[in-house]
């Protein structure tokens, strides 16, 4: 007779996984505090850290907050309740915010400035400096951006999910009396076509103005003979959680464009606002939006870490990189076959990064051409902006393919 074991889960054997995620993330913000690691890429983890917790909010810390505002009582692996896993997720949230931004302040930008890449303020600026972003303002900013006012009956405007914005408090004039005795706001959001990082002309270096600081610069451009308070920089994050119910009358497609269409309204899960903001405006923003005390983040630097990225990946400063390591051809994957020839052969390995991907970007591009392919299904992860894979994926739509990719 053979026995039988039954393993009962122990809350003793397990780790939370919301906080062992956490953990994963401190070990990437590790990787940007070792001084080992070249000055670029300790940006470039900061950046990813920064990226990996605005996902966790939208998608870990979305569902959390969804199971607990259902009321949901079940118990995780670890034995801890939806609420127990979202109190213990902010303070740990809490924390590491206060590492990566004691780390930016105190040790990167002092070090970047060290090697000629300054972040330059309005205080800072020469007069050649400052007619340069005039000129860039006029012409590439001021036509992009659009106040749009807020309160005092106004409904404050569906602002896309973590995206940049400036918040002005303005001061509305009593017209009887002449004072200026009450404040009214307004709000810029900035969408997602500006560059954040504008570079100056500099002697050595590289010398580079946010796009919030230039805004605030000139903001009195959009309030033109008004009084302006204050002027700060807010961010929204909205849940991603989301239910698709693929077996609907409607049918998958219609089913997720009407999922899409409520993650542009879904409820907020955080507002970061600068910590310089007065006690009024974040009061102003708690009231318009929604938001909890809880959900407030008060940043001591600048919003949205994960846009360093693109301040990491620029050219130059290559002794500040790791050295560039080319992905090779696959032997098994002959450029002058095609994918499907090959794959009909034998089956094919590639190992990434050491390997190219391109085949894989030829595979999906052969398949929206080839007539024999009906449909392609498939899961992406985290693409680039300017894809191949994508824009081979809209050429098979438009070839009459059924194409599906979540």
């Amino acid at each position: 007779m053979i026995e039988r074991k039954i393993l009962l889960m122990s809350e003793a054997n397990y780790f939370d996984r919301e906080l062992s995620w956490l953990e994963f993330n401190q070990r990437v913000l590790n990787e940007a505090f070792d001084e080992c690691v070249p000055l670029l890429e300790r940006v470039k983890f900061l950046a990813i850290t920064g990226s990996n917790l605005d996902e966790f909010f939208r998608v870990r810390i979305g569902a959390l907050t969804h199971l607990v505002d259902s009321d949901a009582t079940g118990s995780a692996p670890s034995g801890m309740t939806p609420y127990e896993q979202l109190a213990a997720v902010r303070v740990r949230v809490g924390q590491m915010i206060q590492d990566q931004y004691a780390f930016y302040t105190s040790e990167l930008s002092p070090l970047l400035e060290l090697e000629g890449i300054r972040r330059l303020t309005e205080d800072a600026l020469n007069a050649t400096q400052k007619l340069m972003l005039k000129q860039v303002f006029q012409d590439e900013i001021l036509s992009v951006l659009t106040p749009m006012s807020v309160g005092d009956g106004d409904r404050f405007p569906l602002l896309a999910n973590q995206i940049l914005n400036i918040c002005v408090r303005v001061a509305s004039k009593d017209l009887e009396n002449g004072n200026s005795d009450r404040s009214r706001y307004a709000v810029i959001p900035f969408g997602r076509t500006l560059s954040r990082f504008y570079s100056l002309p500099a002697e050595s270096g590289f010398a580079y103005m946010h796009l919030e600081d230039i805004v605030s610069m000139f903001v009195h451009d959009f309030f033109p003979g008004e009084e302006i308070e204050e002027v700060h920089t807010f961010r929204l994050t909205r849940t991603a959680e989301v239910e698709v119910q693929e077996l609907t009358p409607q049918g998958l497609a219609v089913n997720m464009a009407d999922v899409i269409a409520a993650r542009t309204e879904a409820d907020c899960l955080r507002l970061e606002i600068e910590a310089s903001a007065s006690r009024e405006m974040v009061e102003f923003l708690k009231s318009e939006t929604g938001v909890s005390d809880a959900q407030v983040y008060e940043i001591e630097g600048p919003i949205d870490l994960g846009a360093f990225m693109e301040l990491a990946g620029r050219r130059g400063f290559d002794q500040l990189k790791y050295d560039a390591w080319p992905p090779v051809g696959s032997p098994d994957v002959p450029a002058e076959e095609l994918m499907f020839d090959t794959i009909s052969e034998k089956d094919v390995l590639l190992f990434h990064p050491y390997e190219s991907f391109e085949p894989v970007v030829r595979f999906i591009e052969e398949a929206a051409e080839d007539p024999d392919v009906i449909a392609i299904k498939q899961t992406l992860y985290r693409i680039s902006r300017k894809s191949p894979i994508v824009k081979a994926l809209k050429r098979a739509v438009e070839n009459g393919k059924h194409v599906t990719v979540q």
